[in-house]
């Protein structure tokens, strides 16, 4: 085995332990909500979690970030999993004695995507430090197969698990994969950034002022974040809606839902490997790009099609998810190369933050506008807007040359 192929062994155990901590979230994230369906059954308590989940990453994840940068990325990726583990147990016992209420859950809910936040940015910023830039956008985009898998397989699974083990029987699987997911980066070695005195400032405080003026001062990435911005107004209302779109539009069940996300996961795992595979183009723009499109043409399709357009709606998730690797992976790979380091966490943090900011507002107004002008409008809105950002990112010098603008410097 040569140098360059050292990082695979590594990456590829650290990847293992993590999927395996994914799957028994998912599958526990999906009983929780039947349960919450089951025992409450108001829109209103789905969509309070929802947003519960949501704050630690708009409000915390700049600070965040920051942190991650400052100490061991592999220690905060190892006590995600372990905090994990423990709200499962948490949960695990107070559904055994019959005392589990909707706010357990939502403290729960809150502590565990402040967890992911730590775990999510440690990871994403780990990944340039294991792999090679030539092979970021590749494996960006073998990282959106994992999603796509989960997406395929939790409904079916949690919902086998929920007939055979209950509640109680997955919270401790749970407890299993976080407790192995957690047990497997000690044998893991990732490398730490070295310390740059023009980016490391003598206190956390100080480098989040250095994130911000680092994000300030790069012209691109700051347009990349307003097109971001826009388009999650805009898609997370359209696909909060679809249980709604598939029960009043469609005229279908839980089974046609369901048949709608296997679609999306579907395609998630095709797009997946095919930039695994392709590695995607020289210039990562044009592959993001394509994406964008796709995602513009799948929700239109979805926004125009009619009540008996059932299976012409799952070929358009089909669509959407293939095209989801194309456009996130390029992006993270962009990120993840250009960035230094020990910056990763910060402007991680910080891109999700501004970019997720939006987000609320969009699900605050999807019920009252859906009402008035009818579900499909979101659809509609979130398509003709992915087709009008993509002349603006290809004329627009500075989103188009993102790639090759200069590090910002900070001091």
């Amino acid at each position: 085995m040569t140098t360059a192929q050292r990082w695979v062994g590594p990456f590829v155990a650290l990847q293992i332990g993590q999927t395996i901590a994914r799957f028994g979230g998912a599958f526990s994230n999906f009983a929780l909500i039947w349960w919450v369906a089951q025992t409450y059954g108001t829109a209103t308590s789905l969509a309070t979690g929802v947003l519960i989940s949501m704050v630690p990453g708009i409000v915390l994840g700049p600070l965040i970030g920051t942190i991650v940068d400052r100490f061991d990325r592999r220690f905060f990726i190892g006590m995600s999993n372990v905090v994990y583990a423990t709200s499962a147990a948490a949960l695990y016992v107070l559904a055994h004695y019959d005392l589990l209420v909707l706010w357990h859950l939502y403290v729960v809910m809150f502590i565990n995507s402040l967890a992911g936040q730590f775990h999510y940015m440690s990871l994403i910023a780990a990944t340039p430090m294991m792999v090679p830039n030539e092979h970021l956008q590749r494996v960006s985009g073998i990282g959106q197969l994992r999603e796509g898998a989960v997406a395929i397989m939790a409904p079916p699974v949690g919902a086998l698990l929920l007939e055979f083990i209950h509640l109680e029987g997955i919270l401790l699987l749970e407890m299993v994969t976080g407790v192995t997911a957690a047990l497997s980066i000690i044998w893991v070695a990732i490398p730490r950034p070295s310390a740059d005195t023009t980016t490391h400032q003598p206190n956390v405080w100080g480098d989040l002022r250095a994130g911000f003026r680092y994000v300030r001062a790069w012209p691109g990435l700051m347009a990349l974040l307003g097109v971001a911005m826009i388009l999650n107004l805009l898609f997370n209302p359209a696909f909060s809606l679809m249980p709604l779109l598939v029960k009043d539009y469609l005229r279908g069940g839980a089974i046609q839902l369901a048949w709608m996300e296997a679609a999306l996961g579907s395609g998630m795992i095709v797009g997946s490997v095919v930039l695994g595979v392709w590695g995607g183009f020289s210039k990562r723009m044009h592959t993001m790009l394509v994406g964008v499109l796709g995602m513009g043409i799948g929700a239109i399709v979805l926004g125009r099609i009619g009540h008996d357009g059932l299976f012409i709606g799952i070929g358009a998730m089909a669509l959407f998810g293939f095209v989801q690797p194309l456009t996130n992976g390029p992006l993270m790979a962009i990120i993840q190369s250009k960035v230094a380091p020990e910056m990763q966490g910060r402007i991680m943090g910080f891109m999700g933050s501004l970019s997720g900011a939006i987000s609320p507002i969009g699900l605050l107004l999807a019920g009252p506008i859906a009402d008035r002008f009818g579900l499909q409008i979101w659809y509609l809105a979130a398509g003709v807007a992915s087709l009008a950002v993509i002349p603006l990112m290809l004329g627009w010098a500075t989103l188009r040359t993102i790639e090759e603008q200069i590090q910002p410097v900070t001091t």
